[in-house]
């Protein structure tokens, strides 16, 4: 296996020329479907689509990049290795790499998509809406990020004091913004009221590839928890769950289960089980890829004013700029000893999935 290093890029553009012509070179079947806006410098942007094996097939595996827009480097890359180095593929089965699903993300620099929407929870909850934590509206009003330019590190040091002083930890608040909401479209872990454009994108492509499968195993690659480098596989169905054993047999026991961190909550919904409803007879297990980077209270204060830059400042300022460039570091290092752990961690999660994909055979 290489060192991979050949397969990242440093902007959107970048990767969709890298995705595209190892797709080509794989002979791949290639769709590139070109997104309403574009880049921070007028360029075009791309959801790529690349699918090896048979026209159709009764197994499925689906690797997703991009679901947190910045997040999508590591994923991109790992897909355009996947081209370059093609692992093997059982019979009957079909290898579907959906490349930069939220495409606005990466290009500018944010998790969330064009219009604040949190793509991940979008998918998950816009047709089961989720309850938000009391808290949220208390920490988003407190955190005031309209006015974020006028705040001090005194003022804010004695909001979020007081608050914890009120609800009992950081922890506590955190878990408050991260659970999500849909009814502050400019606040942060925003759910969307509709469907977000990559969700319409992704609900057509999945309908028209997966026709006649029956069993489909997704990796959704995302970064930014856990130790640098490392990857850890999450399973958000709750153990006992078949999907979650299943998940467990396929990564030797080795599985995360969210919930006791704040960064990264419980759902009370499986990932991507979504699908069955957009693709009758469908079965679906679903594992998230979770490349560490750098501890998040290094940066936590970058998430706020990044926000602010592109909600309601100029991210292209120069103020902006500074806080993008530090906010694309955390969710992307690109530093080769990080990038060639993602390429081989992430080549072996795909082969671990495509094995267990095979061996497969119950509902």
């Amino acid at each position: 296996m290489s060192s991979g290093l050949e397969y990242f890029s440093s902007t959107a553009p970048e990767a969709d020329a890298r995705f595209a012509d190892a797709a080509h070179r794989a002979g791949a079947a290639l769709e590139m479907i070109r997104h309403p806006l574009t880049g921070p410098a007028g360029e075009p942007l791309h959801v790529g689509v690349a699918r090896l094996g048979p026209a159709r097939a009764r197994a499925a595996m689906l690797v997703l990049s991009g679901t947190h827009g910045i997040e999508g480097f590591a994923g991109a890359a790992i897909q355009t290795g996947l081209l370059c180095e093609p692992p093997s593929l059982p019979s009957e089965t079909v290898l579907l790499l959906v490349h930069l699903i939220n495409p606005w993300g990466p290009a500018w620099g944010r998790r969330e998509d064009h219009e604040n929407i949190d793509l991940f929870r979008n998918l998950l909850y816009l047709d089961d809406r989720v309850t938000p934590d009391p808290l949220f509206d208390v920490v988003d009003d407190a955190m005031d990020l309209a006015h974020f330019p006028e705040h001090t590190p005194e003022r804010d040091a004695r909001v979020r004091d007081e608050l914890v002083s009120r609800y009992g930890s950081h922890e506590r608040l955190i878990a408050a913004i991260r659970r999500g909401q849909h009814h502050r479209p400019k606040g942060m872990s925003y759910h969307g009221d509709h469907a977000s454009w990559s969700r319409k994108v992704l609900q057509e492509l999945l309908a028209r590839h997966l026709d006649g499968c029956r069993r489909l195993a997704v990796l959704d690659i995302h970064t930014g928890f856990g130790s640098y480098g490392e990857a850890l596989v999450m399973s958000y169905d709750a153990p006992g769950d078949p999907r979650h054993e299943r998940v467990k047999r396929w990564f030797d026991g080795n599985v995360y289960v969210p919930g006791a961190d704040a960064d990264i909550p419980s759902h009370s919904k499986s990932p991507y089980g979504f699908i069955t409803e957009w693709v009758p007879g469908l079965s679906v297990t679903a594992a998230i890829l979770e490349f560490g980077t750098y501890p998040p209270d290094e940066f936590r204060d970058v998430f706020p004013a990044n926000h602010y830059h592109h909600v309601y400042g100029n991210p292209r300022s120069e103020e902006g700029l500074r806080i993008g460039s530090r906010y694309r570091r955390y969710f992307y290092p690109e530093e080769p000893q990080w990038m060639t752990s993602v390429w081989q961690r992430g080549r072996d999660a795909t082969e671990r999935m495509l094995a267990g994909l095979h061996g497969w055979t119950e509902g």
